[in-house]
């Protein structure tokens, strides 16, 4: 049996769309998705890019810098070696956490007081590798209480501000004491004793 013209035409048009459709599907779509992942982020650097760490609190600032990678020093508001349990959970949650809906608010300088941005509960800012520098401003929760009010990397003059809304976990990586932050000091070793002989 053979075919007319606009039937082949139809029928490759068809098979172009079906192929279209296919591609879209199982090639585009985890380029998507890994782009919207990408943009939900904070952060687009990694943990070992950090090199340096500054929290500056409202009655407190510490700094962290990185010794080798896994092992670093807090030079601010002493000099001592530094628990890395905690900078690895700040880090973690600045480099792998998201934010909590897609669309930032976009405020007024003047607003950022109802956020609790103009005395932040932290800023963080890291500093990487290649001299780059990001900060964090972390502001007030949000009425559920599972979400924080933040700036990422907000400009220093402009006529509105993006605020964002990032995990409470965020609180919970900086409002610790200052001992946490520590390393324990190691237990000092015993002189050993030798028994006197029995009699």
């Amino acid at each position: 049996m053979k075919l007319s013209t606009s039937t082949l035409i139809i029928l490759a048009l068809a098979i172009g769309l079906a192929g279209g459709v296919a591609y879209w599907e199982w090639v585009g779509k985890p380029q998507r998705q890994e782009q919207a992942t990408r943009k939900a982020r904070l952060f687009n650097f990694t943990e070992k890019d950090v090199t340096a760490i500054t929290i500056i609190k409202p009655k407190e600032t510490l700094k962290f810098e990185r010794v080798k990678p896994g092992e670093w020093k807090m030079v601010q508001p002493q000099q001592k070696p530094a628990n890395t349990a905690p900078i690895a959970f700040l880090l973690g949650q600045m480099t792998t956490a998201e934010r909590v809906q897609d669309q930032d608010l976009t405020i007024k300088p003047e607003e950022k007081a109802q956020f609790g941005l103009t005395t932040p509960l932290a800023m963080i800012q890291v500093t990487l590798e290649n001299g780059n520098q990001h900060r964090l401003i972390l502001g007030n929760p949000d009425f559920t209480g599972v979400a924080l009010y933040a700036q990422i990397d907000p400009p220093t003059e402009a006529t509105s501000l993006s605020v964002a809304l990032v995990p409470i976990d965020l609180r919970n990586a900086v409002d610790r004491p200052l001992g946490e932050w520590q390393a324990s000091p190691k237990p000092e070793k015993k002189p050993e004793t030798k028994s006197s002989p029995k009699p």
